[in-house]
């Protein structure tokens, strides 16, 4: 047995005298190199953006872009906002907009909300669009599409009240003044008056038709045609005037309007009183 153990003994120890002294044997894997982890891309300090208008809509001098960058999770927490002058020339627009990079953790989406002003007219984008993190950059390409003006959404909506009204309930009645006859008929929706017609008839001539739409009990618009003229007036739920329009582009004054609410709301009790005792009479 002394024979075999001696010379394997011998053995080890001249395999282990071919290491330098203090060192393990390199493992194979050694020579293949640590897996690197990817840094992420520097946060821009700045975002040069690009905006165009989708419809051929003028734009007015002196028109606003509101640029603001916002974190998704927390969209009333503005990290950087501007607003720019533009109009003088036509879109595209161009924009840079400087922040804080530290301000930006690039492991959370961030986007720009971007909204166009022009009088009573917002251009606002369909989609969001981000930015700096997650691959978007910092140079976005942005389209803005025009918002109904709260004019034109109170015409909409009165035409649209106006189409339902077949399924509604009915009242109507006539009376007379000093110096006409008056037909009238309404339409309510939950036994409340949504909408009402009155026709006039002058006893010197003439004659004089005015719509009336509600909402909540309260006039929201009317248009009223009159010796081949005709007016609109709309109000929103506080009572401001959004819809102010006549024939040939002008306008109605303050007394105008003040007598047309004054008639929307006549017309609206007198309608609400029938429609009021026609469901009393029901039960």
């Amino acid at each position: 047995m002394r024979k075999w153990i001696l010379p394997a003994v011998a053995s080890l120890a001249l395999l282990g005298g071919c290491q330098p002294d203090g060192q393990a044997p390199e493992s194979p894997a050694a020579n293949r190199g640590a897996p690197t982890t990817p840094q992420p891309a520097a946060i821009a300090d700045t975002i040069h953006g690009t905006v165009n208008v989708g419809d051929a809509i003028p734009i007015s001098p002196g028109s606003k872009l509101d640029v603001q960058l916002v974190d998704v999770a927390q969209p009333e927490i503005v990290l950087a906002q501007q607003v720019f002058d533009v109009g003088a020339t036509p879109p595209p627009f161009t924009f840079e907009l400087s922040l804080d990079p530290s301000r930006v953790d690039a492991s959370r989406t961030y986007v720009l909300n971007v909204v166009l002003t022009d009088g009573d007219r917002k251009f606002l984008s369909p989609l969001s669009t981000p930015v700096l993190t997650g691959g978007a950059g910092a140079n976005p390409q942005i389209v803005l599409n025009p918002e109904p003006t709260p004019a034109e959404a109170m015409k909409t909506a009165f035409q649209k009240l106006q189409s339902q009204i077949g399924g509604m309930k009915k009242v109507d009645g006539t009376y007379t003044t000093d110096d006409a006859s008056v037909g009238w008929d309404a339409f309510a929706q939950n036994g409340t008056v949504r909408f009402a017609r009155v026709n006039t008839e002058f006893d010197a001539g003439g004659s004089k038709a005015v719509k009336f739409a509600y909402l909540d009990g309260k006039p929201m618009a009317l248009v009223r045609q009159e010796g081949g003229a005709t007016s609109r007036v709309g109000w929103d739920a506080a009572g401001s005037v959004v819809l102010n329009e006549k024939t040939g582009g002008a306008t109605l004054t303050d007394e105008e309007i003040a007598a047309l609410r004054a008639d929307a709301e006549a017309a609206f009790n007198r309608a609400q009183e029938r429609v009021d005792a026609s469901r009393k009479r029901r039960r």
